[in-house]
C-alpha cells in the first residue's frame, strides 16, 4: 500500500482528482479525519461527486461541520454550473446518457 500511496501523491501534486480521493479514502482508514478531509474538499471542488458522498459520511459523524459540509456542496454547485452547456447535453445525449456530470 505504502508504494500506491507514493504514485496517488505524485499524481495528486499533477492534478489527478482520482489520486487526491484515493488519499483521502486512505487517511480516512488510517483515522486521520482532517487530512482526509482535506483531500476531499480538493477533489469536491474538481467535481468528485463521490468526494461529496464521502464528505457528507464525515458530516454525519461528526468529523465535519456543517459550515464546511455546506462549503462542499457549494464548490460542487459552482463545479456543475462551470462545466454545464447545451453542447455538452448534447453530445452526452448522442451518446445515451443523460447528463455528463451527477447533478446535485
Amino acid at each position: 500500500m505504502k508504494k500506491a500511496e507514493y504514485y496517488w501523491e505524485l499524481a495528486a501534486m499533477k492534478g489527478d482528482i482520482f489520486s487526491r480521493f484515493n488519499l483521502g479514502m486512505n487517511e480516512q482508514k488510517a483515522g486521520n479525519m482532517d487530512r482526509a478531509k482535506r483531500h476531499y474538499m480538493i477533489a469536491v471542488k474538481c467535481g468528485e461527486i463521490d468526494a461529496l458522498a464521502n464528505l457528507q459520511h464525515l458530516y454525519f459523524s461528526g468529523y465535519v461541520t456543517g459550515e464546511e459540509y455546506s462549503d462542499a456542496e457549494r464548490l460542487y454547485k459552482e463545479y456543475v454550473d462551470e462545466i454545464k452547456s447545451d453542447q455538452r447535453d448534447v453530445a452526452a445525449a448522442a451518446y445515451g446518457e443523460n447528463v455528463y456530470y451527477t447533478p446535485y
